[in-house]
Order: structure tokens, then sequence, then C-alpha cells
């Protein structure tokens, strides 16, 4: 198995996974790919990925792209690291799963889209900074960790067990706090000790170390 991907702590979708895979404790080899240097868009990764973009699983044979599926991919492959619950189908299984999918999406369509909005407006291209928008987006990253507070004081984890989604949030809130002028948690007491309980995994601290 091979995942190719960034080595920038920043990169959150490569973290994320490559987070995933310490858990399992499946062996692979992770391939680095330079965007700065232009490797995405080579020939050579081309043929991997026709849209020249990480991260990138190749287990076999099998390519996949997108970061979402590739995570869904390791939950169902290692079932044994009960990162997923188990399609056994039962009712009580099809809903964690489905819990487990909702706060994957969170990441994804709330979290992300306004880390993006305040990358491009507050830290892009200084002739297209618009402070406005960027503001916007502080108040839209706010709202999204709000929303995570009030779950987590009542429960340890986002979608009941330590999931794919604690592993997909914490990723994109690293880059929150690596990129924001101020600590997205930090008026976020149970969202805080929950960051704190999954970067303190042992997984977890092996893969920052290795990108260290």
């Amino acid at each position: 198995m091979k995942l190719y991907g960034s080595t920038n702590l920043r990169s959150f979708n490569t973290l994320k996974l490559r987070a995933a895979l310490a858990e399992t404790g499946a062996p692979h080899e992770f391939i680095a790919v330079d965007l700065q240097k232009g490797e995405h868009k080579r020939p050579a990764f081309v043929a991997i990925n026709p849209h020249g973009k990480i991260p990138v699983l190749v287990d076999d044979g099998f390519t996949l792209p997108e970061s979402d599926a590739i995570l869904w991919y390791i939950g169902e492959k290692y079932p044994e690291a009960k990162l997923l619950p188990r399609a056994d189908g039962s009712l009580a299984a099809a809903q964690g799963r489905a819990q487990v999918l909702r706060w994957c999406d969170f990441a994804s369509t709330a979290v992300y889209p306004a880390y993006a909005e305040f990358y491009t407006y507050a830290l892009g291209e200084a002739d297209k900074r618009l402070p406005w928008i960027a503001e916007a987006a502080l108040q839209k990253i706010a709202r999204a960790t709000a929303v995570m507070e009030t779950v987590l004081t009542t429960q340890q984890h986002l979608a009941g067990g330590f999931s794919l989604a604690d592993l997909s949030n914490t990723a994109i809130l690293v880059t929150l706090k690596l990129r924001l002028p101020s600590d997205p948690l930090a008026d976020r007491p149970h969202t805080a000790a929950w960051f704190q309980r999954v970067t303190t995994r042992p997984a977890w601290a092996q893969v920052v170390a290795d990108i260290k």
C-alpha cells in the first residue's frame, strides 16, 4: 500500500490519512509529493491521478484519490482498528456509521470552506485580500467550533467512540491553529480537551514526529 501526499503539517487531508493508517498499524509506504516543485503535475503522477491532486492511495493495483474516500476505505479495510462501526446489518451500526460520515462531512463542508475563505482573503495575494470576507470566515469557524463544543460537552468523541470523525476534524483544527490569528479553541474547553486526547494518541504523535 502506498500513500502519496504532502509532508506539510498544514496539509490536513494528508495528515488525517497518515494518522488513520498509523492507528491501523498497517504496513504502507508514504511517498511525498512536493507541490511547490509541481510534482503533482508531472506525467508520472498524473498517470496515477488524472486530477493531479494529492492525496492518493494505491493498494495492490487499486487507486483511490479524494481524501474522504480514502479515509473511509481505510476504516472499512481495517475493521479491527475500530475507526468505523462494522456494517453488520443492524440499525445501530447503520446509525453509528452515519454519525461518523456526518462528522467527516462536517470537517470537509463546514470547517474547511471557512478556512479556505480566511486563507484566501486574509493570507493570500495582497491585492486580493478582503478583510470583511476574512472576518466573516472567522465567524463561520467560530460557529463550527461552537457546534463541536456543544456535542463534546456530553461525550468524549464526536461520533460516540473514537473514530475517523475525530481524525478528520482534528486534522483541520491543526491547520486552523497554525494559520488563524488566535487559537480557535481558546474558549472551547471541551473541544480543547478532546483535541488534546486525539493528538496525544501514540499513532498521532508518531505521524507528527515523522513530519517534523
